[in-house]
């Protein structure tokens, strides 16, 4: 009698601990769901991690953790604006198998208009491309233009300098060949006489046998 009694507690404790591991399981879930379902990815995650600790062979709980993981991740590439791997996270999220049907609709959604974004902003890119090599064109062109300009300034400079010394040479040498005009009044005799003066002291130079005799005036 008292073994039977004993068997019927054993078993009445087994049951009661696996109703409980069942609704805390249970629980997790359906609480990670409503976080997902409510744009909540991080406390979804933590809830549907909870719930695969108690029961990691749980599927729909997996597909709904990986959900939310993946949303949390087009959430930070759209801010970013990375639109390319948010259109990546979000073709994965809608070929996730079982998960929460509501968050496979809205995933398609923002697909949509993710790839919307992603064609404006390479159609943005390609013009601002297009505009950069244009005006490096233009600078290039203008930059040729400033240099021919500056070069040709240079060579007129050059001319002038080499023209200026030319003709500074040219005057110098015209001042050199301009005869020394002594004053005439300086060759005027003093006694009034149009014949200029003799001087009756001037000496040559001659042989030391020939007496040099004096002028007579």
């Amino acid at each position: 009698m008292k073994i039977k009694i004993v068997l019927i507690v054993a078993l009445l404790s087994i049951l009661m601990v696996g109703c409980t591991k069942g609704e805390s399981e249970s629980t997790f879930v359906e609480d990670g769901k409503v976080a997902l379902e409510s744009q909540k990815y991080g406390e979804a995650m933590k809830l549907l991690s909870s719930a695969l600790e108690e029961d990691n062979a749980d599927e729909y709980a997996r597909a709904m953790y990986m959900q939310a993981m993946k949303m949390l991740s087009v959430e930070e590439y759209k801010g970013q604006g990375n639109y390319k791997k948010a259109i990546e996270e979000l073709e994965a999220i809608t070929n996730i198998k079982n998960g929460s049907s509501k968050i496979k609709s809205t995933a398609s959604s923002e697909l949509s208009e993710m790839k919307k974004l992603y064609e404006e902003q390479q159609e943005a890119e390609a013009k601002r491309k297009k505009d950069a090599k244009l005006a490096a064109s233009k600078g290039a062109s203008k930059a040729s233009w400033e240099l021919k300009k500056y070069e040709e300034e240079s060579k007129k400079e050059d001319e002038e300098i080499i023209e200026e010394g030319s003709n500074q040479e040219n005057s110098n040498e015209g001042e050199q060949q301009t005869p020394n005009i002594q004053n005439p009044t300086n060759q005027i005799p003093s006694n009034g006489s149009n014949q200029p003066l003799q001087n009756n002291n001037i000496t040559t130079n001659t042989p030391n046998n020939i007496t040099q005799e004096p002028i007579i005036q």
